[in-house]
C-alpha cells in the first residue's frame, strides 16, 4: 500500500505517511520497543487516512491491522476491525492455552477434573466473544420487559460468576425495572467480574440503592478502586487500569445502560473500592 520492501524494519512503514496521531504522548518507536498495543491515525497525499492497530508481540510475533477510515468521521475510540482483532488474537489466547493443556493431560489420565477446566476455558472464550460482538454492532435491539427484578437478576449473575472467596450482599430491598433481562443480566456479570478480578484474593461485593433520592442501584466493592483520574477513561472500549483483562467490562456496562437510556457513573464505596452507579426509572 505504501511501498515499503520485505526486509525493511517496520517502523519504515510509518515513515511513508505524512501525518501520525498517537493515541499516547510516548513516541512511537519507544512504545514499539516496549512491546504495547498502539493505535495510529495515519495519512497520505494520495492513499487517504488510515487507522493502524498495532498488536503486541505475543500474539504470534505481533501484527499490524490498517483499517481505511472516514474523513468526515472523528478519531474516537468506537471498536473496530483493528480492536476486534487485538482482543480475539490476544485474550483468547490464555484460555485457548488452558484449555489444550488440559486436553492433553486429559488424555493421558482420564481424569474428569480436566474435563472441567476445559469447559470453563470455553466459558471464557465465549464471554469474549460476545462482548467483542456487543461493541461491534452495539446493544440497540433490546427486548425490555415490565417488572425485571433487580435482586433476582443480579443472583442470577452471581451465579455465573467464578466468585471463589467472594460474597455478595444485598442492601435493603431493590426495585424493579423496565430492562432487558439478559441484556441486564450481562451488566451485573461485567461489573462482578470487574470487581473480582481487580480486586484482592477476597471480599464482598455490595448492591444497593441510591440514597440520593435518584431511581438506580449501585454494585460496590472493597478492592483497591478506580483512580479520580482515570473514572472517566475505563468506559473506553480496550482501557485498563492495571492492563490486564481485555479492557470491555465497563465499556459493556456503560453500552448497554445507554441502550435503555440510563446512565452509569463512579465513585468511591465507602470501604475506598469502587462503586458503579446505575440511574435509572424504576417502576413500582
Amino acid at each position: 500500500m505504501v511501498g515499503v520492501d520485505p526486509g525493511e524494519p517496520v517502523l519504515a512503514i510509518f515513515e511513508r505517511f505524512d501525518t501520525i496521531n498517537l493515541s499516547d504522548e510516548e513516541p512511537l518507536d519507544e512504545q514499539l520497543r516496549a512491546g504495547e498495543a498502539v493505535e495510529l491515525l495515519l495519512e497520505t497525499a494520495d492513499a487517504g487516512q488510515y487507522v493502524a492497530h498495532v498488536l503486541t508481540p505475543d500474539t504470534d510475533g505481533g501484527a499490524i491491522v490498517f483499517s481505511s477510515r472516514d474523513v468526515a468521521a472523528p478519531f474516537t475510540d468506537d471498536v473496530d476491525v483493528g480492536q476486534v482483532a487485538s482482543v480475539i488474537s490476544h485474550d483468547l489466547r490464555n484460555p485457548l492455552d488452558v484449555a489444550g493443556a488440559h486436553l492433553e493431560a486429559a488424555r493421558e489420565t482420564g481424569a474428569d477434573e480436566h474435563l472441567d477446566a476445559i469447559d470453563a476455558a470455553h466459558d471464557r472464550m465465549e464471554r469474549i466473544i460476545q462482548d467483542v460482538l456487543t461493541l461491534a454492532r452495539g446493544e440497540t435491539a433490546l427486548n425490555p420487559e415490565h417488572g425485571v427484578s433487580v435482586h433476582e437478576t443480579a443472583e442470577r449473575a452471581w451465579q455465573t460468576v467464578e466468585t471463589e472467596t467472594w460474597t455478595l450482599q444485598f442492601d435493603g430491598s431493590l426495585p424493579t425495572v423496565r430492562a432487558d433481562l439478559d441484556r441486564f443480566q450481562r451488566l451485573f456479570e461485567n461489573l462482578f467480574r470487574n470487581s473480582i478480578e481487580h480486586g484482592s484474593e477476597g471480599g464482598t461485593v455490595r448492591v444497593g440503592i441510591l440514597a440520593d433520592g435518584t431511581a438506580g442501584v449501585f454494585v460496590a466493592d472493597d478492592g483497591p478502586g478506580i483512580p479520580a483520574a482515570e473514572r472517566d477513561a475505563v468506559f473506553r472500549p480496550g482501557y485498563t487500569v492495571d492492563g490486564g483483562g481485555t479492557g470491555l467490562g465497563l465499556a459493556i456496562v456503560d453500552r448497554i445502560a445507554a441502550a435503555h437510556g440510563w446512565t452509569v457513573s463512579i465513585a468511591e464505596s465507602e470501604r475506598d473500592g469502587t462503586r458503579i452507579e446505575i440511574r435509572f426509572d424504576a417502576e413500582e
